[in-house]
């Protein structure tokens, strides 16, 4: 396995007090290539899995439960009125509107030409794809996450999605997810599930532990989270290798859901058409030093990630790109507190080649005088901007105390339309947060946390941590106990009774938020 890595002597000294736009190299990043997110499913994985699967199916049959499509897996007669199809498939990664729209790439496509090796075509004729010299051609696709793939398999970030209804058929989970090669055992954790029309749908390579545990047999709407993404089996790193199969048998054909010059019809396809190459930005982030990222065998990274500085604090800006082509460009900004320009360069891959993923970073130190406040780290690319948020803080907290009661209040970001939270004391330092906003794509997002550290001091500009919750359940007339699930964390400094910044981090990303208390309960005071 290769990483490919592009370091830079030159650096960018003087850019956080430049005032004029430059083309400025970054100080290092990587590049990912499509053989770090790739594998190998053996016959003998295929035999397995469709062993497995017909005798779920048989032991189904047993207990008088017959699912939709078992009977043309077997080669039986279609029903009349079954479905010839599956369209309108979703996106295999969620949360839709968070890491699975976000931090993610695609590696590799099915490989449509069976002869090997290096002779490989996918539906577009290119050749982003791959087949290996004892015969294996790619037989799905492969959706890596990115950046900093480990990490965000640790956190278990990006949950593995059905892309069709059908009922689960066959699951496997316990084994080992830290696979980086090609020499891995051939153990990966899956889910299976079969549709309606006899097809099936193999979801290989997630984090262990983290299968559904839906008995087998359960049906399965389009959406329903089937596990986390991983790299368990023979995997190079973590990815989610989806494989559509005709039927239930050993040797099926196997399913390019994507049409192009080189596949022009297909029995399964997407809702909605994403095209072949999507360059965006995937993640902007500041850090405390230069992300490192390992080599095989090592799967340890270290990301360095911080988004809370005080003036003379070393920084280092990251952006990160999937489908980043040469010579497209990057603008660049650091805005203060006030919204003020305080630097500003560009910046443009020029290999000639499309990477499927990578990363660059810019080193620095800000300034002595550095304005405290909530700063911005700014990026325009293929006409969509994309920001991160960092706190400068003066380093210098007040003496800790107890939480002050005055923090109850209603505390919203006034440059946006609804967003921020209630803040409700309930005992000596104990309140519960009741967030109200958007993610980063835009979908609403209620959240709750409940802090309760005991004896625990407060301090202004001090930073206080607390798991944010996501409600299910419940319904009119009917009492359904709740179903809590954790969302992420909130990291909250208030600076003074009236100004607070909140930080929350989870299934839909990072943002922060600069709070203004517009509101205090009746009786107390905030001076």
């Amino acid at each position: 396995m290769r990483l490919n890595c592009h370091r830079f002597a030159l650096g960018f000294a003087a850019l956080l007090s430049a005032g004029t736009v430059q083309a400025t190299p970054p100080d290092g990043g990587k590049v990912f290539t499509g053989d770090l997110a790739a594998d190998r499913t053996s016959d003998a994985l295929d035999r397995r899995l469709v062993d497995e699967v017909s005798r779920n199916l048989a032991t189904l049959k047993q207990r008088g439960i017959t699912p939709a499509g078992s009977i043309q897996s077997v080669g039986g007669p279609r029903p009349p009125g079954t479905p010839q199809a599956v369209s309108g498939m979703v996106w295999p990664l969620g949360p839709v509107n968070g890491g699975g729209t976000q931090w993610h790439g695609i590696s590799n496509f099915v490989d449509l030409n069976p002869a090997f090796p290096n002779q490989v075509q996918d539906y577009t004729c290119g050749t982003r794809t791959y087949d290996t010299a004892n015969g294996y051609n790619h037989r799905g696709i492969d959706y890596f996450i990115w950046p900093f793939a480990w990490t965000l398999m640790d956190s278990g970030a990006v949950d593995v999605l059905a892309v069709a209804p059908g009922t689960l058929v066959a699951k496997g989970d316990g084994n080992d997810d830290r696979s980086c090669s090609f020499n891995a055992p051939d153990t990966p954790n899956y889910a299976v599930v079969m549709h309606a029309d006899g097809s099936v749908a193999r979801y290989l390579h997630m984090k262990t532990g983290s299968v559904t545990s839906l008995p087998i047999g359960s049906p399965v709407p389009a959406g329903t989270p089937l596990g986390k993404v991983g790299s368990s089996g023979v995997s190079t790193g973590p990815h989610l290798h989806l494989e559509l199969r005709a039927s239930n048998t050993a040797g099926a054909a196997v399913i390019e859901p994507h049409t192009g010059a080189c596949n022009v019809s297909t029995t399964m396809s997407f809702a909605q058409t994403r095209p072949y190459r999507e360059p965006r930005i995937n993640r902007l982030s500041t850090h405390s030093a230069a992300p490192q990222v390992p080599s095989c065998p090592s799967t340890t990274e270290s990301p360095n990630f911080k988004n809370d500085f005080v003036p003379g604090d070393p920084i280092v800006f990251t952006a990160a790109y999937r489908d980043q082509g040469s010579g497209q460009a990057t603008s660049y900004r650091v805005l203060r507190p006030d919204g003020s320009v305080f630097s500003n360069w560009n910046h443009a891959q020029n290999s000639g080649s499309t990477y499927n993923g990578s990363y660059w970073y810019w080193s620095n130190t800000l300034p002595a005088n550095a304005p405290t406040g909530l700063w911005t780290f700014e990026a325009t690319f293929e006409g969509l901007t994309t920001r991160h948020s960092f706190q400068v803080a003066d380093g210098t907290p007040a003496a800790a105390a107890a939480f002050p009661v005055e923090l109850s209040g209603s505390w919203y970001n006034t440059s946006t339309s609804g967003q921020g939270f209630n803040l409700d004391m309930v005992g000596e330092n104990r309140f519960l947060l009741y967030f109200y906003g958007y993610d980063n794509l835009g979908k609403q997002l209620w959240l709750y946390g409940d802090f309760n550290p005991g004896a625990a001091a407060f301090a202004y500009d001090v930073p206080v941590e607390l798991d944010m919750y996501v409600l299910e359940g419940g319904g009119f007339q009917v009492f359904t106990p709740p179903a809590n699930r954790v969302w992420g964390t909130a990291r909250l400094i208030f600076e003074t009774c009236r100004r607070a910044t909140i930080e929350l981090t989870g299934e839909s990303g990072t943002q922060i938020l600069q709070l203004d208390k517009l509101n205090t309960t009746r009786g107390l005071s905030c001076p």
